[in-house]
């Protein structure tokens, strides 16, 4: 862990409040940070946070929409009550959780509208937000949670895997952009995690099993198996490393 030691850092994980979010904040406040979730849903955000106090680590909990501007003012309030830099920033809030599988031409457009503003627009609209805290002299990380399933085309469900394939591309444009300002930006692309959101989406016990089948690593993924990536992406031994994206899918895709 020496390695990976984020004692005295401050960072911002969005969508802490549960599944691969929390698996996230808690990791990361292990590593010595502190860690203000953000959710959408303030009780499970403050639970978050609460659980990590209990464990002797730091945290910190605000409401935090990013499907609008305004949306972003109490986490933007809340960092500035906290000394106003922040070194790490991982956009991890999604829609995903209630997408029906369907043919593309039976995507709702409020639905299609909704997929992209949440998971393309909110993390330019919260790394916008959240620039200045970053971009200072010790310089900052930007962390984009992408999906695997961007690179496997998955069909039947073109709003969600178009969203991932954008969360990848800009990340590399805001890397081009950012890197003279000190700021890294990477993206980490898990794969069909088991978290109560997939769960509900993926019943069927032999696509569950396929999921396992194809991978090198003949077990389903966990929160937990994405929280080494996000963390060295934070760290300082990913400080020459910029506008990538890692797999972290057990090995089902390789690139």
């Amino acid at each position: 862990m020496s390695g990976l030691n984020l004692t005295g850092r401050t960072g911002v994980v969005t969508g802490g409040g549960r599944g691969i979010g929390r698996a996230l904040c808690d990791f990361l406040a292990d590593a010595g940070a502190h860690v203000i979730v953000a959710d959408i849903d303030a009780d499970t955000a403050r639970e978050t946070a609460d659980l990590i106090g209990q464990r002797g680590g730091a945290a910190s909990s605000v409401r935090a929409d990013v499907g609008s501007a305004s949306g972003l003012d109490a986490l933007v309030g809340h960092v500035e009550e906290l000394g106003g830099r922040l070194d790490f920033l991982v956009n991890n809030a999604a829609v995903y959780a209630g997408l029906v599988y369907q043919p593309m031409e039976e995507i709702d457009e409020e639905e299609w509208d909704k997929v992209q503003q949440v998971n393309v627009a909110g993390i330019w609209r919260c790394t916008r937000r959240l620039l200045p805290a970053l971009a200072g002299e010790s310089g900052g990380r930007v962390v984009n949670i992408a999906s695997s399933i961007a690179f496997r085309g998955t069909p039947l469900l073109l709003h969600y895997v178009t969203s991932k394939a954008a969360v990848i591309g800009m990340t590399r444009a805001m890397a081009r952009e950012l890197g003279n300002r000190n700021v890294t930006v990477n993206a980490v692309a898990p794969g069909f995690t088991w978290t109560d959101a997939s769960l509900d989406q993926v019943k069927d016990e032999a696509q569950l099993a396929e999921q396992v089948a194809r991978r090198s690593i003949k077990r389903p993924q966990q929160p937990e198996d994405v929280a080494g990536a996000v963390a060295f992406f934070c760290s300082d031994l990913a400080g020459y490393i910029t506008g990538q994206t890692l797999i972290v899918d057990g090995g089902s895709h390789m690139h």
